[in-house]
């Protein structure tokens, strides 16, 4: 049986959180600490064993896909069965508040159950990870009565949720949008139509839409956009105006539905503040994202154990192919970057928590002195965040494709043929770079974050950290690290006169400053966990070289590499 819960969750799940902290901060002074801290283990152990008992089904069923059938999405038997059995414990919903029935798990726990899942089944994760989304967001703005109706039945696993904003004419450019709403007498109804919409047969929908009274001058932009929830049965029970068109034929991810929608004057109920579902909506893609990014790191745990399991089996010349060298560094590569990206989703999941628990520390009550305290610190860790999601999203999709892909390499030419695994999973895993924007926006909206004055917080936490590191044996790549951030912050004077430029090089960028958030995290790591102290160094060792060479290239260059590039693409013709 796969090892779902391992040792680097246990690490952070046992001694690099500070549990006892955010649970006093969440439930106040009369919190049973060993209790909760138990009941989260108790939870990822059910969790894990759920995941190791459907992985086979959903491995042995990977082709088969969704079907529409009499309008009606239905999902192939992996994907049912292994739902089933999540719902079963609990684990469909699982940041839902207590009063409407859900766990209201801390980030951290929450996309290490998203992880496992889509370990165990990426078609699957898709499904639970959409209605874990919708089902935040409706819990944050709802109205009570509208959030009380749903809530309870996406903890029960009655219903599950969709994310609708794509159209034809607008993917990344949701300014693009066209999809109407129109009021009538107080009710609100849809006309449009969405495409690419992931678990798009589900019953709840949050639609991003166009006000009718604003729609002609709020053409183009974000402003004028509402969000709304849309079901596709009323609550009188009758079939409200949404049906599904088609569902898409993909490479991977075939259990999961991707569908269009057609919105035929269909009733809708307005979430939020009217003309700011933008932002609404920005907050469950963020959720979004960092489940992507926890999607990444299960595709690559499941295509490193394939791996490692094939080079120990597999003899080649006398001996078991991952004993020879070129074998073993291409495995430890595939293993440093699974545990840096891992490194990072799990460093913004504690920020994530942190500010959580402040928040409820807040709504409680505490001295003047102490609030603006917490405040101020959960003011950094927003911030903080806000860069550090894209930049999540980024590394964890970006090395799930280069894992995946170097897994069918481990396997040679068996890697090639269409029912291994390896090569399941490599399909699978494309679509994390591109679904909730590419990796090209979030590094765009990276710079964004960054020309905001973000960075300067991050690197102030990183120094702080390295400092702190008590063992000597950490110090030289404390230093080496703490010298990289220098060099990022010289580099990043010679973007500021050129937005343009600044663009072309936000992957460089990004790069940089993932490079240093990761070693730091990793060095962290090693020094509660000794034993992976040769990993912090691997880290550290290949990314201060390449964070060199990007930073030369950024001040080294200039905005005529834009220029550049466009005579390389005319050759083309």
């Amino acid at each position: 049986m796969a090892d779902y819960l391992h040792g680097s969750i246990l690490l952070y799940l046992d001694r690099l959180l500070d549990w006892d902290d955010y649970f006093a901060r969440k439930k106040g002074d009369g919190v049973d600490l060993a209790t909760e801290r138990q009941a989260l283990r108790s939870l990822l152990e059910t969790c894990a064993e759920i995941c190791a008992k459907i992985e086979p089904e959903a491995r042995a069923g990977w082709w088969e896909p969704a079907t529409l059938a009499n309008g009606e999405v239905v999902h192939p038997p992996h994907v049912q069965h292994g739902y089933e059995r999540l719902r079963e414990a609990g684990l469909v919903s699982v940041g839902v508040k207590e009063r409407f029935g859900g766990f209201e798990l801390p980030s951290f726990v929450a996309n290490v159950v998203i992880q496992m899942v889509a370990r165990a089944d990426a078609a699957l994760m898709t499904v639970i990870g959409l209605q874990t989304g919708v089902a935040d967001d409706i819990q944050r703005y709802a109205p009570e009565a509208l959030a009380a109706r749903y809530l309870p039945r996406f903890t029960s696993g009655e219903v599950q949720g969709a994310m609708d904003l794509t159209e034809p004419q607008a993917g990344s450019d949701l300014g693009a949008i066209t999809t109407r709403a129109v009021e009538e007498d107080g009710r609100v109804f849809l006309d449009g139509q969405k495409i690419f919409i992931t678990n798009g047969g589900a019953e709840v929908h949050l639609v991003l839409a166009r006000d009718a009274d604003t729609f002609e001058r709020s053409k183009n932009s974000t402003k004028g956009l509402s969000l709304f929830l849309c079901p596709r049965t009323l609550p009188d029970g009758t079939k409200n105006r949404l049906r599904v068109e088609r569902l898409e034929h993909k490479l991977g991810i075939h259990g999961s539905p991707t569908a269009a929608l057609r919105f035929e004057h269909a009733e809708a109920w307005r979430i939020g503040t009217k003309g700011e579902g933008f932002k609404a909506m920005l907050d469950l893609m963020n959720n979004a994202r960092l489940g992507v990014a926890a999607q990444g790191i299960g595709i690559a745990e499941a295509a490193i154990e394939e791996a490692v399991r094939y080079s120990r089996e597999r003899k080649q010349f006398g001996m078991p192919i991952g004993d020879q060298p070129l074998m073993k560094n291409l495995l430890s590569r595939m293993i440093v970057s699974l545990e840096g990206s891992r490194a990072l989703v799990y460093r913004v999941c504690r920020l994530i928590d942190q500010s959580a628990a402040i928040r409820a520390s807040l709504e409680r009550g505490v001295s003047a002195g102490e609030r603006a305290a917490l405040e101020r610190v959960a003011e950094r860790n927003q911030i903080q965040t806000r860069l550090l999601v894209p930049l999540a999203k980024f590394l964890a999709t970006e090395s799930c494709d280069e894992i995946t892909r170097a897994a069918i390499q481990v396997h040679g030419g068996v890697g090639f043929m269409a029912e291994t695994t390896v090569g399941k999973l490599h399909l699978d895993g494309i679509i994390t770079t591109i679904y909730e924007g590419t990796s090209e926006i979030q590094v765009s909206f990276a710079l964004k974050e960054i020309g905001k004055g973000a960075l300067g917080i991050v690197f102030e936490e990183l120094r702080g950290e390295l400092g702190a590191l008590a063992q000597p044996v950490l110090r030289p790549f404390a230093e080496r690290v703490l010298a990289g951030i220098a060099r990022i912050e010289e580099s990043a004077h010679a973007l500021l006169s050129d937005f343009g430029y600044a663009l072309l090089s936000a992957r460089s960028v990004a790069e940089m400053v993932i490079a240093v958030i990761v070693a730091c995290e990793l060095l962290r790591q090693a020094e509660v966990a000794p034993e992976r102290i040769e990993l912090a160094a691997r880290w550290i060792h290949v990314k201060m070289l390449e964070l060199e060479t990007h930073a030369r290239r950024v001040i080294e260059g200039d905005a005529g590499r834009i220029e550049r590039c466009e005579k390389i693409v005319r050759l083309w013709g």
